[in-house]
């Protein structure tokens, strides 16, 4: 891709990438020999650390306070309930998570072209339940605490 900048090749590949791994997913779910397995886990790694750190450099600094509450939760746990997020992020209900948090977060993901950086299911009495998807909650943490400790250092 001689000519392109660094810029437009990264937005290339942003574009391209939710594309190419819903084809290695379909190789893999027939049973594909064509991609061996570490290629897969590199190509379909949606929010590596770069990523990540590109995500939530653009987050208004309350949702980035109330997403530390919620990666740090997910990272801990591996999940996290409507009820406990509501408690953890300073709401009065779940009902306000959305406007608080999870708006933005998908918000932001949709601007880069990715899936929401959880998993969500619905409990037994049913709440909705976030989880953590191949362990994008400890590198969103970090990437916080890298943007925080940026910020900081504008004063």
């Amino acid at each position: 891709m001689t000519g392109l900048s660094n810029e437009t090749v990264r937005e290339i590949a942003r574009w391209l990438a939710p594309y190419v791994a819903e084809e290695i997913a379909g190789a893999q779910r027939r049973g594909s020999d064509a991609i061996g397995a570490g290629e897969m886990s590199v190509a379909t790694s949606d929010y590596d650390p770069s990523v990540c750190a590109e995500y939530v450099r653009e987050l208004g600094q309350g949702v980035l306070n109330r997403a530390t509450d919620f990666f740090s939760r997910l990272e801990q746990d591996g999940r996290v309930g409507s009820l406990e997020l509501a408690q953890v992020i300073g709401t009065d209900t779940p009902r306000n998570i959305p406007a608080n948090l999870t708006n933005s977060l998908k918000q932001r993901a949709r601007r880069m072209n990715l899936a929401v950086p959880w998993d969500e299911t619905v409990s037994e009495d049913d709440r909705t339940v976030w989880l953590d998807r191949d362990g994008i909650a400890a590198r969103m943490v970090e990437a916080i605490r890298a943007e925080q400790q940026r910020r900081a250092g504008r004063g």
